[in-house]
């Protein structure tokens, strides 16, 4: 019994050599490309859009950290083989930088950690934490290309609340008028900032909360649908309190107080649904011996019901606000 435990004492410790190994390596990597780690870090710093870049590296070394059971009992060995693939994108990165292409750039930077990974302690042990290391590429800045079709969603959101609740509207692209005054869909308005911090949260949610890959997927997707609707209503919300109150509402600093509170109310009120609902969860243990929460099945639409319900009180004080400024514009009338 004496050498199996010296056995595995020795194997740890490798384990541990190991770990090393591959921080230092992924440090030189960031080293060696100083230009583009630079440049992704000042986006992180100038943009408020991508300043969730900050947190992307230290979410995947908890995801990473919760697994270290399951780790410690896997075999790793370097498997040179994945030097080529490192080297592809080596090479890969010179293209780019070649025909300044950042995006490629950064995207070639971190694909270079897994695949170093795999070199160092093998393709079994990265696999086992795959989905942390794909959660990487969240700190590479991109989407800006997303916001045309975004900006053309709030503003088709808009000007169809608009006509179903009885106000005439007259567009132009991305402008339109109604009685009260002239509004416009900009790049501020088109919602990339909350789709992707939205994402970007309820993946993590998603991984952490649920074991079944199909509902860790259907709660990203959610993650991604919700915060463009949320983003319209928002839209549409601003345009009505402005309307409403005679244009003296949401149409000067407060309109981005109003749009961020209107957009909380709503976009809360769905993920705080399955928060709340994930409170009621069992646990199961897996094999690797770590306890992870699942959903019981006796309770499978219990989030949604608890979602649905959150949403539709959040939604019926918008409502009910709206009214309130109708009533104190229509007060504001007849002392005039």
């Amino acid at each position: 019994m004496i050498l199996p435990e010296a056995s595995r004492t020795v194997s740890l410790k490798e384990l541990k050599e190991s770990i090393y190994i591959v921080l230092m390596v992924i440090v030189a990597i960031f080293f060696i490309f100083y230009e583009v780690t630079e440049s992704m870090v000042s986006t992180w710093i100038r943009s408020e859009t991508y300043a969730h870049g900050f947190l992307i590296f230290p979410f995947s070394l908890y995801m990473i950290w919760n697994k270290r059971a399951t780790l410690s009992g896997l075999a790793h060995y370097p498997e040179f083989k994945w030097l080529i693939v490192l080297g592809i994108l080596g090479f890969g990165w010179l293209l780019a930088s070649l025909a300044s292409v950042l995006v490629v750039k950064q995207l070639a930077l971190i694909f270079m950690i897994p695949v170093a990974i795999c070199a160092i302690m093998g393709f079994r042990f990265t696999w086992a934490i795959a989905f942390p290391l794909a959660y990487l590429f969240f700190a590479v800045p991109v989407g800006e290309s997303l916001i045309p079709p975004l900006i053309d969603f709030t503003a088709n959101f808009t000007v169809s609340a608009l006509q179903l609740t009885g106000v005439p509207v007259y567009r132009e692209g991305n402008f339109f008028s109604i009685p009260s005054g002239n509004w416009s869909v900009v790049e501020a308005c088109s919602g990339l900032r909350y789709l992707i911090a939205s994402v970007t949260l309820g993946t993590l949610y998603a991984y952490l909360t649920y074991l079944s890959w199909v509902k860790r997927l259907i709660f990203i997707i959610f993650s991604a649908i919700v915060p463009i609707i949320a983003n319209g209503l928002r839209a549409y919300l601003i345009v009505m309190t402005g309307h409403l109150s005679d244009m003296t509402l949401a149409v000067g600093v407060d309109h981005l107080i109003y749009g961020w509170v209107f957009w909380f109310r709503d976009v809360i009120a769905v993920l705080d649904g399955f928060i709340l609902a994930g409170r009621w969860a069992g646990c199961t243990v897996q094999k690797s011996g770590i306890d992870n929460c699942e959903f019981i099945g006796g309770q499978r639409f219990t989030k949604v019901k608890v979602a649905c319900s959150l949403f539709s009180h959040r939604f019926t004080n918008n409502l009910a606000y709206l009214w309130q400024v109708f009533r104190r514009s229509e007060t504001r009338k007849r002392s005039c």
